[in-house]
């Protein structure tokens, strides 16, 4: 396949035999790859330095088996701040045996995506904080992120200075306790009101207790499932909320205010 150096476009959807080529630096005209999954490391023989001969691509990237780089160096090979045209980028950590918690996090902090990025996923990290670039208010045009798995993580990155979210995902965070624990600033979400906020989903956080963010005024869909700690404390300003839905949270409990 290297052989086809005018490749403009790529899609494995549905196919799983085939590999991306040793030398993807000869494909200098890829712009799109459509269902391919970066595995690195074992029987796939990807770097991050393959990754980062693409260029020029296009829409979205996965990236799976991060557990298999080795330091901040390796992750900076992938030049992932220079992709401009990458509008989703999805990042999977698989389990180890190895603790790696800080290593992982230099690497997550060094994978920073060009400020063009609309959609983020981050799975299985195993680092104890998320970097600074993530509630970076920079990032005007990111409308969705997904946080899955990262048990390792006590707080969550300050996701209200995000001025265009509007999809947030928090989904099997098992370290997460506090949400504000001075009372007088918002330790986790931020200080920002998610102005854009339409679709909050929080899940399988068993020791998440303390409030949501004050003020949710576009909000439009609130699930919470599996918090048994979580009671919001003080209204919220729900006034555009369409769905509303608890599973095995018994403590939660919403005021509407007079808005």
């Amino acid at each position: 396949m290297e052989k086809l150096i005018n490749l403009h476009h790529l899609d494995t959807t549905g196919t799983s035999l085939l590999k991306m080529p040793l030398h993807p630096s000869k494909l200098k005209n890829l712009h799109v790859l459509v269902g391919f999954k970066f595995i690195l490391g074992g029987c796939s023989d990807l770097r991050m330095v393959d990754l980062g001969e693409l260029r020029n691509l296009h829409a979205s990237i996965s990236v799976l088996e991060l557990q298999n780089v080795v330091d901040r160096r390796e992750a900076l090979n992938a030049n992932m701040t220079k992709k401009e045209h990458v509008e989703m980028l999805s990042l999977e950590w698989s389990e180890s045996i190895a603790d790696s918690s800080q290593t992982e996090g230099d690497i997550l902090d060094k994978l920073q995506p060009n400020t063009n990025i609309k959609e983020l996923e981050i799975a299985g990290y195993r680092g104890t904080k998320f970097p600074n670039w993530m509630a970076d208010h920079s990032f005007l045009k990111l409308v969705g992120v997904s946080l899955s798995n990262c048990n390792n993580c006590a707080s969550l990155p300050a996701l209200g200075q995000l001025p265009s979210l509007k999809f947030l995902t928090v989904r099997g965070m098992h370290r997460i306790t506090e949400r504000c624990r001075s009372g007088s600033s918002s330790m986790y979400w931020g200080k920002g009101e998610f102005p854009a906020l339409h679709d909050f989903l929080i899940e399988d956080c068993p020791k998440l207790i303390g409030k949501l963010p004050e003020k949710l005024c576009s909000l439009r869909g609130l699930r919470i499932s599996k918090c048994p700690e979580l009671s919001p404390e003080t209204p919220i300003q729900l006034s555009n909320l369409k769905e509303f839905k608890v599973v095995a949270s018994p403590k939660v409990g919403v005021l509407f205010d007079d808005a």
